[in-house]
């Protein structure tokens, strides 16, 4: 009988060597059943972009709550529920009598006021007392003028007769005197003729007179005209003193005391700003439209008290739909023309957000319609909610399609960053370990690694600044099938007995040695 150790050790081979071309069969079938598929890409040129997401809701672009400025009975309304209106059009309007007699008295009060300060300026002369001082006026300088022709007149004469009596011609004339008693001749007592004797002849004298006749008449003229001409300075001084005393006395009338100029100015201007304001209340009771648009809500009816208050811009931001517009808003206002998303970004991704960066609008409720927009407002205010920070943008459609409805949720894609016409490859295929990238690339059927220089990194794609050509295949990431669950069974026991190594060690061998 043989050894037991010699059973024993046959034993244990048996089952060892059983095992092992169990196993055998396992992987050789494992390895039929298991396939490699090699994916690749070709490199081309495109746009890489990257995005930064939000959601909100559409709403319209422009949307106000409208009410009068003014109180109020409503006297008429003139649109309709869901009926477009343009800008200045008026919506309703108030009974305007109140307002038409404040807006009268107060004119009246302004003309009063501007009366008043014409007056005060023209020293407190009414408009027929100035035109009777100005024709007194006028008379006393027509009769100055006339008074000073006259006495030229008078001057000139007696300059003439001054000359004339001048020059005027004088005259010579002979008287003869009688006899003397002749010396030494006696006469007889009797009465006889005396005696003969020599006749004593009587002498003649010569004098002259200053003029003759018209020389007279000249010179006695001048006297005339010296009393003319006093008498003509006298007029002329006179009507000269009646022009100076009316001037002093309309002077005296139209002293214009300032004090009174200043309040009759203030009140004018107190008047005038009263007229102001009750045209702009003549005006408020009447509603117009603040931009063109569509009514979306009707609230307000003919015979309605309203108390004014005046009209309010909707905030995007806090109204959904025409359902949230105050219900106590005589009637609502919307651009549904013109849609915006109004959507909170994450401040991270806020801070990318700017003005005029083209983006893609998604809508839930429809699943094949998308619409472009562009980014036309960004809040600089946060919001905070549940301690997460958003900042709310605005987003405003491009042409929007008929379907989008106000109200709808919408998910908004806003290109942050692009590269048009870049060298381009899916994100997917490029392995990165720390600053380095590289890739696989596959060529006359090998396999070689290459290393790459990558640019912006998109949300699906990455741009490859050098490393790559057009034309390139890169080979993706593998993907392992397997043939069913028992194979991969089979397959992780082989792979933990080929961990073990228990049976290679040098169990058997060892103990056969």
């Amino acid at each position: 009988m043989k050894n037991p150790r010699f059973w024993i050790l046959n034993a244990v081979l048996f089952v060892a060597v059983a095992v092992v071309a169990y196993f055998g069969v396992q992987t050789v079938f494992h390895k039929a059943a298991t396939t490699t598929a090699i994916r690749t890409v070709t490199v081309a040129r495109g746009t890489v972009e990257q995005t930064e997401t939000a959601s909100g809701n559409i709403s319209p672009a422009q949307e106000e709550n409208v009410n009068f400025s003014t109180s109020g009975t409503v006297s008429a309304v003139g649109v309709t529920l869901g009926e477009n209106v343009i800008a200045g059009q008026t919506l309703a309007t108030l009974d305007s009598t109140t307002a038409q007699t404040a807006l009268t008295g107060a004119q009246g009060q302004l003309s009063t006021a501007e009366s008043n300060l014409s007056l005060a300026e023209s020293g407190g002369e009414t408009p027929p007392q100035v035109a009777q001082d100005n024709a007194t006026i006028a008379s006393d300088q027509q009769a100055i003028s006339t008074a000073a022709a006259i006495l030229s007149g008078a001057q000139a004469q007696l300059s003439s007769d001054e000359t004339a009596c001048a020059s005027a011609p004088t005259t010579t004339t002979t008287t003869t005197l009688p006899p003397a008693n002749a010396s030494g001749t006696t006469q007889s007592s009797s009465g006889s003729s005396s005696s003969t004797g020599s006749t004593a002849t009587g002498s003649t004298s010569t004098g002259t007179t200053s003029s003759g006749s018209s020389g007279t008449s000249l010179c006695s003229s001048v006297s005339g005209d010296l009393t003319s001409v006093n008498q003509d300075e006298t007029t002329l001084s006179n009507a000269q003193n009646s022009l100076t005393q009316e001037n002093l006395s309309i002077e005296a009338k139209r002293y214009v005391n300032p004090a009174t100029l200043t309040q009759d100015q203030t009140a004018i201007t107190n008047a005038q700003q009263t007229v102001i304001n009750d045209e702009q209340t003549l005006s408020e009771t009447k509603l117009t439209a603040p931009f063109s648009g569509t009514v979306i809500a009707l609230n307000g009816t003919v015979g309605e008290t309203v108390s004014g208050g005046g009209s309010s811009s909707v905030s995007a931001s806090s109204s959904n739909s025409s359902s949230t517009t105050s219900s106590s808003a005589f009637l609502t206002l919307a651009t549904l023309g013109s849609l915006v998303v109004v959507a909170g970004f994450p401040e991270a991704n806020a801070v990318k957000i700017a003005l005029g960066q083209p983006a893609t609008v998604t809508l839930s409720a429809l699943s094949n319609t998308t619409a472009n927009g562009t980014v036309t407002v960004t809040d600089p205010n946060p919001s905070v909610v549940s301690n997460v920070v958003t900042f709310n943008d605005t987003i405003t459609l491009d042409n929007p399609p008929a379907t989008v409805k106000d109200g709808m949720s919408a998910s908004v894609a806003v290109v942050v960053a692009s590269a048009s016409n870049a060298l381009e490859l899916p994100s997917s295929a490029i392995s990165r370990a720390g600053r380095f990238s590289t890739v696989t690339v596959l060529s006359n059927g090998k396999q070689t690694t290459r290393a790459i220089t990558t640019g912006l990194v998109g949300d699906s794609t990455t741009q490859i600044l050098s490393g790559l050509s057009a034309g390139d295949v890169v080979v993706e990431p593998t993907v392992t099938a397997t043939a069913g669950a028992a194979t991969g069974g089979a397959g992780t026991r082989a792979g933990g007995f080929a961990g073990g190594g228990g049976f290679a060690g040098g169990g058997i061998a060892g103990g056969l040695g």
